[in-house]
């Protein structure tokens, strides 16, 4: 798989992870304010700043989830 296909399946799950929201949902995306859950989607889709960062944020979030962290099986290993 190349990068770029990776890159797109990420994309594609960071997609479908916000559309599970609530169709009213409003994010806090930090110094970039408050975002409607379709403004959102689009910036993930356009690949804009704001997009990559939260690509990133749920990224960490799926690595962090995978380790355990939020169980507390990190804190025992």
């Amino acid at each position: 798989m190349t990068n770029k296909e990776r890159q797109k399946e990420i994309i594609e799950l960071v997609k479908a992870r916000l559309s599970i929201l609530p169709p009213d949902a409003i994010l806090s995306v930090g110094s970039f304010g408050e975002l409607k859950k379709d403004q959102v989607i689009k910036e993930v889709e356009n690949n804009t700043e704001i997009g990559k960062k939260i690509v990133e944020v749920q990224m960490e979030y799926l690595q962090m989830l995978k380790k355990g962290i939020f169980y507390g099986e990190a804190a025992n290993n």
